[in-house]
């Protein structure tokens, strides 16, 4: 066994000094003998005396005979006979993260430290069991790395995903992922737990008052209570070292005191107070590192170096999520501030955005451009990167994305298409084929795009920049027909998906009306509801088996919520007879470029009191339409509904006005219901002998207010 070592030392030697960034083989393989060839395997650590060995050697044997057949006699810890001889080697000064050297008749396995060396030997299980079928790894996702010659570093010190399936904690440790939630002493924006109920000098000093929604950087009070925080909740960190954010609330306010002042604080940077308290905590504690967020108050960098062990991660919300972004104005100027922050800061990482975070349940394919995202980064020396997502909540296709999200922080150069076919050929045998096709094409109409995807957009969006509607219902049916052929994990996970794409089909049949897609057609002015809604509205009803549904997006809007309005609002509403039904109206005044179609005034659809992506035409001003007068000269009853929304900046209206052929026929004041969510404008009316109608919708007094209509109905 000595010689052996010795032999698998020098090819360490040989092999870091022949890093890839990516993880391709370095070199040919010997040929050798397959394990399946083999009586069993031997599991032995490299180095007898070494305490990491040994205990890797143990874990990857423990685990090894629980997926092999056989147990004890396939998989022992000495070696003899004909066995396939598996050696573990943690190595410090490994200039690689890891390395695989495959010999004749075994594999040596070398990593630079534990948790590296988890992520290995899962790579390795995996690997083996493609090879022998005496080794049992469905449950495994697939590996990137095989059974040959490699070797390489990661992209990314830290890779902190933010998924549901990354949330589980052995899923994690075989991706190679991080947690920020747990692998933090403070993450985000979560100062406030040891800030909370502290003295007012804790607080920020905003237009000479105290604002229990920010903090005072320069108070003394605020250093002393994180200062005790750390010290008794984590030590000095010299046995285990620890990283903290020290950022401000997720509030744009500034603290103004004279001490914060004097630190050299603006009206638009809190920077130079929170660097100071950085900077003076790094010194207190130089084991633990320090991260303030680049973001809001403190988007822009000190003007001086900070300390080696306090570092950033700058948010990456204002890069657009398209095809150009590094080539546009905000991209440049993105990566200018990555720039200035890399010449003051310790380390540097990015905080990027994977999910629509207005709609959980609708595709969203991200892969694509954040691989393009993720090379940017590690090739700008960008130290590591934490991808928000929808945290538990589910997603559409989660295990698939948290794999291939995970296998690219490894290494971006890898194709997000290929790691997505094999994940999903691998682990959905009878609808692999046709999850991966919508997948793959949902992910080329999105990279080739001219819109940027919309982190927060409603059905409209998704259709403007990637979904293609058509294709989606014949995906939806196609799934349908395909469930009841599938077993055990690939029908419970194919239930789960199917249930959530029926909010999608739902919001594509209230989004396209009357249309070919949509949830009705137009019978004489009367909307007569698609029989297939009940069935649809159906299957989103067992969302309530899978908690992890509840909620539509991040404010908390739940399923429930959405099915009760579909029932109650939508398909009474279509049943109203609207003599405008069709008819569209020409803009008089200017609508916003998001909402310039017209029709969605007139096309049968009430809009749900949930949020403003719910069938309601944005106005950001006095909203007014005009049309011919024709069938509707016969109106004997006006009506339309306004959503009021104090925190988006939608309020009804003051006052709702008819104009017969351009003089104020009839002035009315929208009422609100019980729930003041809605406030409709209602009446009687007589608009005989009248050419042309225009309905004009006067904003409140107010700041950037805007309206949202929905329906303009002319009943008989």
């Amino acid at each position: 066994m000595c010689s052996c070592i010795s032999r698998f030392k020098r090819l360490a030697f040989v092999a870091s000094a022949a890093l890839c960034c990516s993880f391709e083989g370095v070199g040919c393989a010997p040929a050798g003998v397959s394990p399946a060839a083999c009586d069993g395997y031997a599991v032995l650590p490299s180095d007898d005396l070494s305490r990491e060995d040994l205990r890797w050697s143990e874990y990857l044997c423990d685990h090894l005979r629980r997926r092999a057949g056989g147990g004890e006699r396939t998989v022992r810890r000495e070696d003899g006979g004909k066995l396939f001889t598996l050696t573990v080697a943690v190595d410090t000064l490994l200039r690689a993260d890891f390395s695989v050297e495959r010999g004749r008749r075994g594999v040596r396995l070398t990593a630079r430290d534990g948790r590296r060396m988890l992520w290995l030997q899962y790579q390795l299980m995996k690997s083996l069991a493609d090879e022998d079928p005496r080794i049992e790894a469905a449950d495994l996702p697939p590996a990137t790395v095989g059974l040959r010659d490699t070797s390489g570093r990661f992209a990314f010190g830290f890779r902190g995903l933010y998924t549901p399936a990354a949330h589980d904690a052995d899923r994690a440790g075989i991706l190679a992922s991080d947690d920020a939630e747990t692998g933090w002493g403070l993450w985000g924006h979560q100062l406030g737990r040891v800030l909370a109920d502290g003295p007012e000098a804790v607080y920020a000093l905003v237009g000479g008052e105290r604002y229990d929604g920010q903090f005072c950087f320069s108070s003394e009070e605020t250093y002393s209570r994180i200062e005790a925080y750390i010290a008794d909740n984590f030590g000095e960190g010299d046995t285990a070292s620890l990283r903290f954010v020290i950022a401000p609330a997720d509030d744009d306010a500034i603290c103004g005191c004279a001490a914060c002042s004097a630190a050299g604080n603006t009206a638009k940077s809190a920077t130079p107070a929170v660097v100071g308290l950085l900077t003076r905590l790094a010194g207190r504690f130089p084991h633990h590192k320090f991260f303030t967020l680049g973001y809001l108050s403190t988007l822009e960098p000190p003007p001086v170096a900070m300390p080696a062990n306090a570092g950033v991660i700058v948010s990456a919300m204002d890069l657009p999520f398209a095809a150009d972004a590094f080539r546009s104005p905000r991209g440049k100027k993105f990566a200018g501030r990555l720039d200035r922050w890399r010449n003051v800061a310790g380390e540097v990482y990015v905080w990027d955005y994977i999910q629509n975070f207005d709609d959980y349940l609708t595709p969203f394919p991200v892969l694509e451009r954040m691989a393009e995202r993720l090379r940017f980064y590690r090739d700008r020396g960008v130290g590591g990167v934490f991808l928000n997502g929808s945290g538990c909540d589910y997603v559409p296709f989660d295990d698939m994305r948290t794999y291939v999200l995970s296998a690219l922080m490894l290494d971006p150069g890898q194709s997000p298409e290929a790691l997505m076919r094999r994940y999903f050929a691998e682990n959905y045998p009878r609808s692999g084929d046709l999850l991966a096709g919508f997948c793959a094409d949902a992910e080329h109409r999105a990279a080739a795009s001219k819109r940027p995807l919309n982190l927060y957009g409603g059905i409209r969006s998704a259709e403007a920049e990637w979904l293609d509607a058509g294709a989606f219902v014949r995906f939806y049916e196609a799934l349908e027909k395909v469930l009841p052929t599938t077993k055990e994990a690939e029908r419970r996970n194919l239930h789960r998906l199917l249930t959530a794409l029926s909010y999608t089909r739902l919001e594509i049949a209230r989004s396209h009306g009357a249309d070919t897609y949509g949830f009705a057609v137009n019978k004489g002015g009367r909307l007569r509801v698609n029989p297939s809604v009940e069935g649809w509205l159906a299957a989103l009803d067992a969302h309530a088996d899978f908690p992890e549904m509840e909620h539509i997006n991040e404010s908390g809007l739940r399923l429930s919520d959405y099915l009760v309005q579909w029932r109650g609002r939508l398909l009474p509403g279509a049943g109203v007879r609207n003599l405008l039904l069709g008819v569209k109206p020409e803009a008089v005044s200017k609508p916003a470029e998001e909402y310039k179609d017209t029709g969605m005034l007139t096309d049968g659809v009430r809009g749900l009191p949930l949020g403003y992506h719910y069938g309601w035409h944005i106005s950001s001003e006095d909203l007014e339409v005009a049309f011919p007068a024709g069938n509707a000269a016969h109106a004997r009853r006006f009506e339309m509904s306004f959503l009021e929304l104090p925190r988006h900046r939608l309020r009804a209206p003051r006052t709702v006005g008819i104009y017969k052929d351009g003089v104020l026929y009839r002035s009315f004041v929208p009422l609100p219901d019980a729930e003041g969510r809605v406030f409709t404008a209602s009446g009687p009316v007589d608009l005989a002998g009248a050419k042309r109608i225009s309905v004009r919708a006067v904003r409140p007094d107010g700041k950037r207010v805007q309206l949202a209509a929905d329906e303009i109905c002319l009943i008989p």
